[in-house]
């Protein structure tokens, strides 16, 4: 009898491409009374954010009696939670307001990196990180990747090898649905951490991820099971270590931007070599933006046996157009034939090629 991994021999090479609406999850119709947040679980997309960082600000404003007295050092800088929280509360007001301002948070983001503003880029990517992280303690997350694990992991809880999955989220939903089938780390290449860049990757993250290094990580089980005190005692330290350097370095962050080039030239070796033998591209919840199209064009140039894309998103169709942008123009001929939108979005698409 064949082993398992054998299998994988006689099965297409199926790449994941995740956008936002991949954490998308479920909404309440309106708010229920008591919260001013629309989401059941997942996270909100780049619309919804401006309305979300009220929700955070609020979180942040309640007081928790064990936490008051928490102290956070850096070097010979000591403070407590108390009197760090006026001035976080009053930087993601900064964030709010500047976000209303843009048509998105990547905008503003853009427009700081192109002016050279480098405290005030730090300070929104942290502030950006810590929101990520935030909203992923206060709501479920997208039970959606749960089930994706369920069907596509093997005996071992191994991601199989013909099967690949890059991001352009920040958020770990992916790492909380996977530690409950494996206890343990998701083999993921972040760029520019040691302690995610493995060799041996099924998921890339192609920004970064909302997080910090160092003591101040955060891991998908301590967002699971920690108490948010804990999670606030590692956003305040990393706060503070920000804070003492005047927001002058985002070098202690894990996310960066697609114009953020140093980030993606680092994984791109080992992800151009994951993808030469790529057959089937599944892109779920991913628009293909303007600012990403760089980047984009790099992926689709080193998939040169891609035969087949299924685009799923409940406006599958009109992203189709955006496609043509990014495709060599070899495939332009050969591959526009075969894209099929798929509009259902109660599950991850999983392809008959798999």
């Amino acid at each position: 009898m064949p082993s398992e991994n054998s299998y994988d021999k006689f099965m297409s090479k199926v790449v994941y491409l995740l956008g936002a609406g991949a954490s998308y999850g479920i909404r309440h119709k309106e708010a229920p009374a008591g919260t001013k947040s629309l989401i059941v679980e997942g996270l909100p997309i780049v619309k919804e954010i401006n309305d979300e960082l009220n929700v955070v600000i609020d979180w942040l404003k309640v007081e928790r009696e064990t936490d008051k007295t928490t102290i956070v050092e850096f070097l010979d800088k000591k403070s407590s939670v108390e009197e760090l929280k006026p001035s976080l509360i009053e930087d993601f007001n900064w964030l709010k307001e500047n976000c209303a301002k843009h048509a998105t948070i990547d905008t503003f983001a853009r427009k700081l990196h192109i002016r050279c503003e480098a405290q005030s880029y730090s300070r929104l990517k942290f502030l950006l990180s810590t929101f990520f992280l935030i909203e992923q303690v206060i709501h479920p997350y997208d039970k959606r990747y749960d089930t994706f694990f369920a069907n596509i992991v093997n005996r071992n809880g191994e991601i199989p090898d013909n099967i690949l999955i890059m991001t352009w989220n920040y958020d770990i939903q992916l790492d909380i649905a996977y530690d409950e089938y494996q206890n343990g780390r998701l083999k993921t290449y972040v760029a520019g951490d040691p302690l995610n860049s493995s060799p041996n990757a099924k998921v890339f993250k192609i920004n970064g991820s909302a997080n910090y290094y160092g003591n101040s990580h955060i891991e998908s089980r301590t967002l699971m099971e920690d108490k948010e005190t804990g999670i606030i005692r590692r956003i305040f330290n990393q706060y503070n270590i920000l804070a003492e350097h005047g927001y002058t370095s985002d070098g202690s962050l894990e996310m960066h931007f697609a114009w953020d080039e140093a980030g993606f030239d680092e994984m791109s070796t080992p992800l151009f070599k994951k993808l030469s033998d790529a057959e089937v591209l599944i892109v779920i919840g991913y628009t293909f933006p303007f600012f990403n199209r760089q980047i984009d064009r790099q992926l689709f140039e080193n998939m040169g046996s891609l035969r087949k894309v299924y685009i799923q998103d409940p406006n599958a169709k009109g992203i189709m157009d955006f496609l043509p942008s990014v495709l060599t123009e070899e495939q332009n001929n050969s591959l526009m034939p075969n894209v099929k939108p798929i509009s259902n979005t109660s599950s991850f698409f999983l392809p008959p090629e798999l």
